[in-house]
């Protein structure tokens, strides 16, 4: 769960790595033409002229009455159809999922949640319906909350969703512990997805469409080399590699990919702590602190348990840069790390909640539709909402974009969708942008959307508890 202006998720929150104008569909049928000329056969000679006149006029008739059965076709689309599963003549059924903060809060695992999620989800589901649907389809959410503490409760939803409920597709997923149980949507039980963190291994496995959000972690880093690079942050570079148990797979990598990008480390090492288990991971710091002092390292490169690298670089003493791969490790520090232990290292992000919030798309597709449909709702600038207090922008920020991505991607899945139209829908979507995302593309071989990227730097002196701030302008790094 991202939270770029303070880190009141306490300890277990940092575990949830958490448009373009839509198309109006109009398709075009012909119709028969006709007009009644046997009257004018049967017309006498001294009446010629004036059943001509009538004629014409009743040609006139006859072509307006076809130009309005033309028009009718044109502003509907083919018959509709129960062309798939959560799919009739006249609704779309969509399975919904959110975090349950109010157990959370109960666990002492979060001090707020995130307003009124499913008043948030509804007013924007509620505004397609309102403008007609998609493809005169009214939109049929099921919502259902669910626990982040097991990968068992997940699949509890996830089975209430696709089997209980028949839906044509699943939005949001699951994060956190419980993220293992988003192939119980598209691989046990074949359902498309819009959201939920994906992995190379996941994506694999998955037997029906599914659309993320974030950076696979196999693009992801070479992407950050190069924007580094692109600044100048990498003159002069004395590099110490820090891998993890949880992204072994990318430190693996990370050798072929800092080649590439014609980097030599000056160290690899791996962080062998298991995951979670802070006394470990401090133990194991003292050890990699002196391995890294030992290489002459002036910057680390982290890759994984990345708040337990920058709590264990201050407390050993090291002087350099920290670069942290995943944006998530900044975002929602625990009550072990702090803002100062954070501060100055850098990372690579999409847009902060501030920069969403300011985007002139996210303030008229999402906030203007939040603030008519919950007049209640507390919408403020990210940057003034109080530790304890509920962060609206985060369902704000988070549920608009999914919707439209999935209102652009049925539109463009026809009248009659099935699985193979939305597949067809992803790969062939190309560039387009969303609130908060400027930048973002599909196709046949990128499932995710975001290519919007930059630069930023934790600054412990941003609101409450630090936060991220941009040190360079976003930009459009598609991979």
């Amino acid at each position: 769960m991202e939270n770029h202006q303070r880190g009141t998720s306490q300890r277990f929150l940092r575990l949830l790595a958490l448009l373009a104008a839509l198309a109006v569909f109009a398709s075009a049928c012909s119709s028969s033409d006709s007009a009644d000329t046997e009257e004018d056969s049967e017309a006498d000679d001294s009446s010629e002229t004036e059943a001509e006149t009538e004629d014409e006029g009743d040609e006139d008739e006859a072509d307006a009455a076809d130009g309005d059965e033309e028009a009718v076709t044109e502003e509907g689309s083919e018959e509709l159809t129960a062309s798939y599963r959560g799919i009739t003549e006249s609704e779309i059924h969509i399975g919904v999922t959110m975090i349950d903060f109010d157990e959370l809060k109960d666990f002492n695992l979060a001090s707020e949640g995130w307003g009124d999620q499913q008043g948030v989800y509804q007013a924007f589901i509620d505004d397609i319906n309102d403008r007609g649907g998609i493809h005169g389809r009214t939109v049929v959410p099921h919502f259902e909350f669910y626990s982040v503490l097991t990968a068992q409760a997940a699949e509890e939803t996830c089975t209430a969703l696709t089997q209980d409920i028949e839906t044509f597709l699943v939005l949001e997923g699951f994060s956190g512990p419980a993220e293992v149980a988003n192939n119980c949507i598209v691989t046990n039980n074949e359902t498309i997805m819009i959201g939920g963190p994906q992995t190379a291994e996941r994506l694999a496995a998955a037997k029906a469409p599914w659309v993320g959000q974030a950076t696979l972690r196999d693009d992801r880093l070479p992407i950050f080399l190069q924007l580094l690079a692109d600044n100048g942050y990498a003159d002069n570079l004395k590099l110490a590699v820090v891998g993890s148990v949880e992204q072994k797979e990318i430190f693996d990598a990370s050798g072929d990919i800092l080649a590439e990008a014609g980097i030599e480390p000056v160290l690899s090492i791996q962080n062998d702590a298991p995951q979670g288990d802070l006394p470990a991971t401090d133990a194991r710091w003292q050890v990699l602190a002196e391995n890294i002092r030992a290489s002459d390292a002036n910057t680390i490169l982290v890759l994984g348990s990345g708040q337990g690298a920058l709590r264990g670089a201050r407390a050993n003493g090291l002087d350099v840069d920290v670069w942290i791969l995943e944006e998530t490790d900044l975002t929602s520090l625990g009550e072990a790390t702090t803002a100062a232990d954070a501060n100055g290292a850098i990372t690579i992000s999409s847009l902060t909640h501030h920069q969403e919030f300011e985007d002139p798309e996210m303030i008229s597709q999402c906030y203007d539709i939040v603030t008519a449909a919950l007049p209640d709702a507390d919408v403020r600038d990210p940057d003034t909402v109080a530790p304890g207090e509920e962060t609206w922008f985060r369902a704000i920020h988070s549920y608009c974009p999914r919707v439209k991505l999935f209102e652009l991607l049925m539109t463009a899945a026809g009248p009659n969708p099935t699985q193979d139209t939305f597949q067809e829908a992803m790969d062939n979507m190309g560039d387009f942008s969303l609130p908060g995302l400027p930048f973002a593309s599909l196709n046949a071989d990128k499932v995710y959307t975001n290519d919007t990227y930059q630069l930023t730097r934790f600054d412990e002196n941003l609101g409450d508890a630090g936060g991220l701030v941009p040190i360079t302008d976003p930009t459009d790094g598609t991979p």
